[in-house]
């Protein structure tokens, strides 16, 4: 009887060590990615501003051309691209925690455990769809972030439960290499495997406005915003738990 109440507190033991030291793991793996993430926005808002300044007077008044302009817009990247040439633009939505470079690999496996900076880290990083193309294209750009316990990646996805979210905080902002664009959050469910209609590509016209109808028509709130299948579509998604392998999904069109 003593050994087997020996042995039951060795288990114990054991897994109050393992358990503490995956809890330390976590911990650990989130200051630092938060540390590193801090440093990448301090540094794209750094680029951002720089080109945003005007060049110095040479004496003519004369309007950039628009390959300059895009130039300087171009080299607010090279830092970053530095850092991971695997990034493919910024993602942020002003009033949240949602503030990240986006990359892209060539399956969806790689950053679901690798960070920004190719460690591997239980918080991944933003990353879009390996079947995508251009933003400025393609019909459906898809962009997938871990829901994290502590609100980093897509963890603030959440608060678009929430009404009030839903209707203040509605645009999204993706820089891409080439330029900046903007969308109109439209759309916000959770999606089940169950329901079985999630798309990436569309043979016709038709069978992209009967998926927007649908989308539309799965929203937890009515948006009086217009869709057709004249709209890009964007779509950010994430892990949730009300049912087996479900996702939180948020859909916005391109407004610019």
């Amino acid at each position: 009887m003593k050994k087997l109440k020996y042995l039951l507190l060795i288990i114990l033991v054991g897994i109050f060590v393992y358990s503490g030291i995956n809890i330390a793991t976590y911990l650990y793996d989130g200051y630092l990615n938060r540390q590193m993430n801090d440093q990448l926005r301090q540094q794209y808002a750094a680029a951002v501003q720089a080109n945003a300044e005007p060049p110095a007077e040479s004496g003519i008044e004369q309007e950039p051309s628009s390959h300059l302009l895009q130039q300087q817009y171009q080299e607010r990247f090279n830092g970053l691209l530095e850092v991971n040439a695997d990034i493919v633009g910024w993602l942020s939505i002003a009033g949240t925690e949602i503030d990240y470079p986006v990359v892209q690999h060539t399956d969806n496996q790689y950053y679901l455990n690798h960070n920004i900076d190719r460690k591997r880290s239980s918080h991944g990083a933003i990353f879009m769809d390996y079947r995508n193309e251009s933003v400025l294209t393609d019909t459906h750009t898809v962009i997938y972030g871990h829901h994290m316990k502590d609100g980093s990646m897509f963890g603030e996805l959440f608060r678009y439960k929430d009404v009030a979210t839903f209707k203040e905080h509605a645009i999204i902002t993706l820089d891409t290499l080439e330029q900046p664009t903007r969308w109109q959050i439209f759309s916000v469910y959770v999606y089940s495997p169950e329901h079985q209609f999630f798309q990436y590509e569309f043979e016709s016209k038709q069978e992209y406005s009967e998926y927007l109808h649908a989308i539309v028509d799965s929203s937890l709130y009515q948006s009086d915003i217009e869709i057709t299948a004249d709209d890009q579509l964007l779509t950010l998604v994430t892990c949730t738990y009300e049912v087996s392998d479900a996702r939180f999904i948020v859909h916005a069109k391109r407004v610019e």
